[in-house]
């Protein structure tokens, strides 16, 4: 009865939810890999009896296959804890916009049964996602509506490796055009949901921002990828950092002490140094980017920082303070 039971409940966990399907020889098969003793005739005896009290359902096909209906709940030996209920909730809650719409679909019976368990369940784990916030840095904006269909059509491009042609209007034109990309990957950053791609037959790397496509249409060709490409390289080369230049400068900037505090637990880089420079200040160095994103930064000090070096952003930060005095109608002080 126990090796019943066992092969009985690796069988199940071999059928896959529709619209995917298996059929009994190779359900066959991979048991007896597994060391199961059965025939197919047995196999197929008991899908039949299985399918009266399980919601499993076969096809027509020749050879037959086998599934779990589409919006079945999902079948748990032991059933889902509340731990593992709590992972669901969270993934639905936070990675909705990250996840393709036919994963989303697929994974919807675990986040209604998820739902079920943590309402049925008074556990302090259950009361978790009331007890967690993610806080963005800085004011965070509303993000800008995406088409759904547009949303699906480039997730399920990205995992079918195809090719995509878009109609994509660019920011502030009146018109749109057509494009057929590669996509490479996706990258949210903040409310911003961008795709990194080629187009054509070209090889330079691009960003697309979704909420600009007005429509998108996936091709049976299979897209074409960059030799050596790899997306975390492409980020950490500053793509996304509005760089000024390829190249890396050393910062050199004298802070207040309370505005730098947050340096000596969360380095600016690997190198960073700091030391005191003064009464209530320190003069903080690093080997950092040069990106629009580090002058916003620098600037969100206001004049508990004042930039040293190198010259080049010196000049750049001064001409900056000068233009923000003008706007306030104020004589700039001068610079050292």
């Amino acid at each position: 009865m126990s090796n019943t039971l066992s092969r009985v409940m690796a069988m199940l966990r071999h059928i896959p939810r529709h619209p995917r399907k298996i059929d009994t020889n190779t359900l066959l098969h991979r048991l007896e890999t597994a060391g199961y003793d059965i025939s197919l005739r047995s196999i197929q005896r008991d899908l039949n009896d299985l399918s009266s009290t399980l919601p499993l359902v076969a096809d027509n096909g020749r050879p037959q296959g086998w599934s779990w209906q589409a919006d079945a709940d999902p079948f748990h030996l032991p059933f889902l804890d509340p731990q593992a209920a709590l992972t669901f909730h969270l993934v639905e809650r936070h990675l909705n916009s990250l996840l393709p719409e036919s994963t989303l679909n697929y994974l919807s019976p675990w986040f209604r049964t998820a739902t079920a368990v943590l309402e049925a369940n008074d556990h302090g784990v259950t009361r978790w996602p009331d007890k967690v916030r993610v806080l963005p840095r800085g004011l965070r904006l509303q993000s800008p509506p995406i088409d759904p269909c547009v949303h699906a059509t480039l997730y399920d491009a990205l995992l079918q490796e195809r090719q995509v042609t878009i109609r994509y209007q660019q920011r502030q034109a009146t018109e749109v055009k057509e494009y057929l990309v590669h996509p490479l990957g996706v990258v949210t950053r903040d409310t911003v949901i961008y795709l990194v791609c080629t187009m054509w037959d070209f090889t330079d790397v691009r960003q697309l921002a979704l909420h600009r496509m007005k429509s998108a249409t996936i091709q049976e060709e299979a897209c074409r990828r960059p030799e050596g490409f790899c997306l975390d390289a492409y980020i950490a080369g500053g793509a996304f950092g509005y760089p000024e230049s390829s190249d890396t400068i050393h910062l050199e900037a004298r802070f207040t002490s309370a505005a730098a505090a947050h340096l000596f637990e969360c380095p600016l880089a690997d190198d960073q140094r700091i030391v005191p420079d003064g009464a209530g200040a320190v003069r903080v160095s690093a080997t950092v980017l040069d990106t629009k994103e580090l002058r916003w930064w620098l600037l969100g000090f206001g004049d508990q920082v004042t930039v040293m070096g190198p010259a080049r952003l010196r000049e750049r930060m001064r001409d900056i303070v000068a233009g923000m005095a003008s706007g306030y109608g104020l004589a700039p002080a001068s610079a050292a």
